[in-house]
């Protein structure tokens, strides 16, 4: 279920996306970035709420944010930074007139237990909580679902979302910071971490390297 809130937290990640794909670009090219940009959002968002739907668990996506700024218990700010919206609208602007430097860091996720949590199909180890492993397993799924959305759209021709989608993958697991997906899945567990990390360096290899999705 998605709540008002976190629609309103998508649609300006979405339109941020779409910003920074067609930065110094023309203007009818924002409307085709603003598709490309939903179609990776709500391939990672929905592969995310899939699963946990099914470990009967709710996810709730919003904007990268950070609080923390130090390591004693006064080092907060007083409201969260909303870092996944400054830092990469700020990076494009300053690689001005090229816009280089495009970052696709934009949303964090929260997860918590349902009340059918404890339900009989988890076995005998029933418990409410998440342990950082369940955590980690919706994290990657949603790396997964944009790397196979990256394949599918390659072999139907639609080399532009492939590449932004490996992109996107890319930026939110290879950078294991704050409440990205990559910290989740880099602490909860190391081989989901590093085999995700194989496969989205592979696409990069074909988007980067050889040019195939150019």
């Amino acid at each position: 279920m998605i709540k008002i809130k976190e629609i309103a937290h998508l649609i300006i990640a979405i339109a941020l996306f779409a910003f920074i794909i067609s930065f110094l670009k023309e203007t009818d090219i924002f409307l085709a970035s603003l598709l490309i940009a939903f179609i990776i959002i709500a391939v990672n968002v929905f592969a995310k709420k899939f699963l946990a739907y099914y470990l009967e668990t709710e996810t709730e996506q919003k904007i990268w944010h950070f609080q923390r700024w130090g390591w004693y218990q006064r080092s907060y700010f007083k409201k969260p930074i909303p870092i996944g919206l400054i830092l990469p609208f700020i990076l494009v602007l300053v690689s001005y007139p090229y816009g280089f430097l495009k970052i696709f860091t934009f949303l964090q996720f929260d997860v918590k237990p349902t009340s059918a949590r404890a339900a009989k199909r988890h076995g005998l180890y029933r418990f409410s909580e998440m342990t950082e492993w369940h955590i980690a397993a919706i994290a990657g799924i949603g790396i997964f679902a944009n790397l196979v959305l990256a394949v599918i759209a390659y072999i139907i021709g639609y080399s532009d979302l492939a590449r932004f989608s490996i992109y996107y993958a890319a930026w939110n697991l290879l950078l294991p910071l704050g409440q990205l997906d990559g910290s989740k899945i880099f602490f909860g567990s190391r081989r989901l971490w590093a085999l995700l990390v194989i496969l989205t360096l592979i696409g990069l290899f074909y988007a980067l390297v050889l040019g195939r999705f150019m």
